[in-house]
């Protein structure tokens, strides 16, 4: 019994000067005397542990286990071991019989936390961090941990509470200046989390997550030029987790700047103006895509260049060769998430649009899909089939302010079936969770209001369903035909913005693989490349969508394509309606 005491003492020596093979060799002698002596198989099971054998650190450690079922010091190793190995039920399992046996056992609630967390069992990982944290105060870690936990469950003052605690102890370690940082966040302190990420950053200026960290904090509290600046110098790192999050972010912020109206301030966030870099108008990849599923419509609405102007342009439906093309190219477009399956045709033409909207959804970045329907062409089948695709949200378009204008705008529009249509859609898409919207364009009159009021026969008969009414735009390709002598353009200078953010932020691809420049052209007046021949990123950074980009930036309108120049964002014209005889129209003021 000396000898192995001796030989024990030697081994655990090994051990502990990190010698692992000569410490394993030397536990497998000591266990050819005492084959179930607890303490060496708890740690022989440590040295495949150490040594990242899961396996066998788990087979060894459950032996440890059955030789002393009282020992909580090799449930927690085991513990250890199980979620190594990806057993994580198991492994939940002995670390609560391990604290169970020692209460008092720091370390052992501190991993439990971090597998409760794992398993997304937030509120029980918290329990577990708030007992290591009792039991030692003074492990920076703990409180780190329980921080972060914390501000998951949304309780910011807790987490800012113990983050600060942390920092306390461990000014110097940049995780923990991070987490106070996005406790502040969480307690609506903007400035402070800025400061508190700026800290963290200026400890380790070439680690890219805090770089992220701070650029959010900064875009936070609007120092828009100090954040894209940033978040720009990581849209090219080797790291994916922190390249999407960068490319997110600055999404994020282009949004942000485009809902308070800052349009050019927007532009810059795409180009990276602030950085000196983006003097050839370069722009990060699009944040969303148009792709026309149908350039074919089976309408000929007035106010339409689709319906005034239907040869002006091929009509055709989007074909499987150029679809796969064009989901090849999205997959290597991070970031890109939202589309329009929508131009200027009608969508439900295309046969095959529910299983494109499915593969899109799928295969690449996007999440947020919608298109716009005339409702004429839904079905039951197509409704199951809409419900069961992955479209997020859907437009139906109902024109005029009386059923009647509804059909004399909407040429070959029946608005009897379009309300028993979309009645189908909402019986069978509503439940699927899929949006149904009623876009609502009404043509301007004299002593018209400044906003347009919603018509009273949409909210009758589409009860509790959102309704976006605006004034109807003149499109670019629009024409004044002979028979519309009714119909003319004014400018409202409430509209003329004299900029546009689309060059920067979105694109449109069409059924023969044209790529436009946004939503207006959709008769494809200006085209930028052709997916046929060139890539889509190669097409959205080449010569000619950088020159619009420069031209807009610059002001230079003589140097904007024509779409641009006669496009309503930047004009500012509408399609008035001055008839000798009007027609009554119900209208609810909204």
């Amino acid at each position: 019994m000396q000898d192995f005491s001796v030989g024990f003492r030697q081994a655990v020596v090994l051990h502990q000067q990190g010698r692992l093979a000569e410490a394993e060799a030397a536990y497998r002698s000591l266990l050819q005397a005492a084959p179930d002596h607890p303490d060496t198989l708890r740690l022989w099971g440590l040295v495949a542990l150490q040594s990242g054998a899961a396996g066998a650190a788990c087979a060894r450690l459950s032996r440890a286990v059955a030789a002393n079922p009282g020992s909580a010091e090799a449930l927690h190793l085991l513990g250890g071991a199980l979620r190594q190995a990806g057993n994580l039920g198991p492994a939940l399992d002995s670390y609560r019989r391990a604290t169970i046996l020692r209460p008092v056992f720091p370390e052992c609630h501190f991993n439990h936390g971090n597998a409760l967390v794992q398993a997304e069992r937030s509120l029980e990982a918290a329990a577990a961090y708030r007992m290591a944290v009792v039991q030692q105060p003074l492990a920076a870690n703990s409180r780190l941990n329980l921080a972060g936990v914390l501000n998951r469950i949304g309780d910011p003052a807790g987490a800012a509470f113990q983050a600060w605690a942390a920092v306390a102890l461990e000014p110097h370690r940049p995780a923990m200046l991070t987490a106070l940082g996005r406790a502040e966040t969480g307690l609506g302190n903007g400035v402070a989390a800025e400061r508190a990420h700026g800290r963290a950053l200026r400890l380790d200026p070439r680690q890219e997550p805090l770089v992220y960290e701070h650029g959010l904090a900064l875009s936070e509290i609007g120092r828009v030029e100090e954040a894209s600046t940033r978040l720009h110098t990581l849209i090219h790192s080797t790291d994916a987790t922190v390249r999407l999050g960068a490319k997110m972010a600055l999404h994020r912020l282009v949004l942000r700047c485009i809902d308070s109206d800052d349009h050019r301030r927007a532009a810059a966030v795409a180009l990276d103006g602030w950085s000196g870099r983006a003097g050839d108008g370069t722009a990060m990849l699009p944040m969303r895509v148009r792709i026309e599923s149908s350039s074919a419509c089976n309408l000929r609405c007035r106010h339409c260049t689709t319906g005034v102007a239907y040869h002006s342009t091929e009509r055709r439906l989007l074909k499987a060769d150029l679809f796969e093309r064009i989901v090849q190219d999205l997959k290597g477009m991070e970031a890109v998430v939202s589309c329009v399956m929508y131009l200027g045709g009608e969508p439900l033409m295309n046969p095959h649009l529910e299983t494109m909207i499915r593969r899109l959804r799928d295969e690449t970045s996007i999440n947020q899909i919608h298109f716009v329907t005339n409702a004429m062409l839904a079905t039951e089948e197509r409704c199951r089939a809409l419900a069961d695709c992955g479209v997020e949200k859907i437009y139906v378009s109902i024109d005029g302010r009386t059923p009647e204008e509804n059909d004399a705008i909407r040429r070959g529009s029946h608005y009897p079936t379009v309300r028993r249509n979309l009645t189908l859609m909402r019986r069978y898409l509503e439940p699927a969770g899929v949006q149904l919207i009623v876009s609502n364009n009404v043509l301007r009159r004299p002593g018209d209001p400044p906003t347009a009021a919603t018509p009273a026969f949409l909210i009758e008969d589409f009860p509790g369903l959102p309704i976006a009414t605006n004034y109807a735009y003149k499109w670019p390709g629009w024409a004044q035909t002979e028979e519309e002598e009714a119909l003319t353009v004014d400018v409202n200078p409430e509209r003329r913005r004299g900029f546009c953010s689309s060059p920067f932020t979105e694109s449109a691809i069409r059924p023969n693989g044209d790529v436009t420049l946004c939503c207006y052209d959709i008769s494809g007046i200006e085209v930028l490349g052709n997916l046929r021949q060139d890539s889509f990123a190669d097409i959205w950074n080449g010569e000619r969508y950088r020159a619009v980009r420069l031209a807009m930036m610059a002001g230079d309108e003589a140097a904007l394509p024509g779409v641009c120049r006669n496009c309503p964002v930047y004009t500012g014209e509408e399609i008035q309606e001055r008839p000798a005889d009007l027609p009554a129209s119900g209208v609810a003021a909204v």
